[in-house]
């Protein structure tokens, strides 16, 4: 065969082997805080995605994609889920996020995005508890809209000492993990600091809703509460930097996270559902191919300059 051809040192198993050591503290952390539940949520979602995996590609388990997939999905549930849940999500995650669309690389929407987005239409109790127990105490998500809910106070949710999402256990865990990969460049550090940048500033100016108003007003303002709350973190350095289901573009990419941004914060004040993220994944991945063809597709002429209307 004859060149040129792109080429990189990274392989593909290289590249998961990287993912995994990053988000490692914060399974590690969400197993010391919440204990036997949230290992059998990420035994079982890993186990789900491995065994669909499995099924539809038997050697592309050695890649380790199955197996991300499989954490990423974990980290976006709480430990309150069951764990035939969790394995549903890893199953979903891979049977309809990746193998239809003929496998790694070729799939439109992110994966583990998809599996939570789906399990929040069929099972939207297990994820929108307006109460949960987390370290021994039963209490709301703060960003949970339901009559009952408090303000949560910056220290908790720094700390984790709030109920949600597994990644939430330990936020600074997720953040240690994205500017790892970030440093050996698996992730482009535009698109979280563009997301979290995006959901910053709106949690800032955007008012609220009718029901934020009625039963969450703090949600309006507060920016940290975003930003720490539900799957931004996640979102930010493990969904949203998934080179397949992003545009390729530096310009395009940073759009991609702010449109991202935009979407998780609609949802997040106008809307029932407490947390927006990975609905705003999924709504960014579709955009995605537009953003490319806006920054990549331009045709011009041999010598450089665009071609005129009448031949495009």
């Amino acid at each position: 065969m004859k060149g040129p051809f792109l080429r990189s040192p990274q392989s593909t198993r290289g590249l998961m082997i990287q993912v995994v050591a990053a988000a490692t503290p914060a399974l590690i952390a969400a197993v010391v805080r919440l204990g036997a539940p949230a290992a059998a949520v990420i035994v079982s979602a890993i186990a789900g995605a491995v065994a669909v995996e499995a099924l539809y590609h038997r050697r592309g388990l050695a890649d380790g994609s199955a197996v991300v997939t499989g954490v990423i999905v974990a980290l976006l549930l709480p430990a309150t889920a069951p764990p035939w849940l969790a394995a549903a999500g890893g199953a979903i995650a891979i049977g309809l996020g990746k193998a239809p669309w003929g496998g790694l690389g070729k799939n439109p929407f992110n994966p583990a995005a998809l599996a939570r987005g789906v399990l929040m239409v069929v099972v939207p109790a297990h994820l929108f508890a307006p109460a949960w127990t987390w370290d021994a105490v039963t209490a709301a998500s703060p960003l949970s809209k339901e009559i009952g809910a408090t303000a949560p106070g910056w220290l908790a949710l720094a700390q984790g000492d709030v109920p949600g999402c597994l990644g939430q256990a330990a936020p600074w865990t997720i953040v240690l993990g994205g500017v790892a990969l970030a440093a050996m460049r698996t992730i482009d550090w535009r698109v979280p600091l563009a997301y979290l940048a995006t959901v910053a500033l709106l949690a800032v100016v955007l008012p609220g809703g009718d029901r934020v108003a009625a039963h969450a007003p703090w949600l309006v303002g507060d920016p940290l509460v975003h930003l720490l709350g539900g799957g931004t973190l996640v979102a930010a350095f493990f969904l949203l930097t998934d080179p397949v289901t992003a545009p390729m573009t530096p310009g395009a990419r940073v759009a991609f996270a702010a449109i991202a941004g935009a979407a998780t914060m609609a949802v997040r004040h106008y809307t029932p559902y407490p947390d927006g993220a990975a609905l705003a994944v999924l709504l960014a991945n579709a955009l995605a191919p537009w953003l490319d063809r806006l920054t990549v597709e331009r045709r011009v002429t041999p010598r450089g300059r665009r071609a005129p209307r009448d031949q495009r």
